[in-house]
């Protein structure tokens, strides 16, 4: 267990840099940048928080910390396991509206599920989406991203399947 509490703490310091370090350079070179709750639907229902920042109108670049509960089959067994998740998307948005963008993207993560075997499990997907305010409250970006993820996990025990369809859902504040 202690083991798994240091890895929490890993994840949380980076993401926590990720959104330090993108405020900083939201103030000196005038990026887009913002912080929120980003939610994940795929095999299961994952929180997050998020930082996403937009290098210019069209280029963009998102990192997330989700955590939730996955089903895990096993011969005979099956019960519910803690997932905590890193994830960073790279988005090029070729549409930009005064209060949207429709973009698309990639996407590269990691995955622990608190198991008895601790194993990491790596993921990709590509994936489109848009974002849009409203003109009142531009500091206010409402994205929705649908999209294909590979991650699975099979040993001689368990076996875990994340892969397939996801949709991804937030709300971010920009500074």
């Amino acid at each position: 267990m202690k083991e798994n509490k240091s890895i929490l703490i890993i994840m949380a310091t980076a993401v926590l840099l990720f959104i330090l370090s993108g405020s900083v350079l939201a103030e000196e070179k005038h990026y887009k940048t913002g912080v929120g709750y980003q939610g994940m639907i795929s095999a299961e229902f994952l929180n997050g928080i998020s930082a996403r920042t937009w290098i210019d109108d069209n280029f963009g670049l998102e990192g997330n910390f989700f955590c939730g509960s996955v089903d895990v089959d096993a011969p005979g067994l099956s019960f519910d396991a803690d997932l905590f998740a890193l994830e960073a998307k790279a988005m090029y948005a070729p549409i930009v509206r005064q209060n949207s963008k429709f973009y698309f993207g990639v996407n590269l993560g990691w995955e622990y599920i608190d198991l008895d075997e601790n194993e990491d499990i790596w993921t990709m997907g590509i994936f489109l989406g848009s974002e849009w305010n409203f003109q009142g409250i531009p500091e206010l970006g409402f994205n929705f991203d649908i999209g294909y993820r590979y991650a699975t996990y099979d040993d001689d025990y368990f076996e875990v399947d994340l892969d397939g369809i996801a949709a991804t859902f937030g709300i971010h504040y920009y500074f």
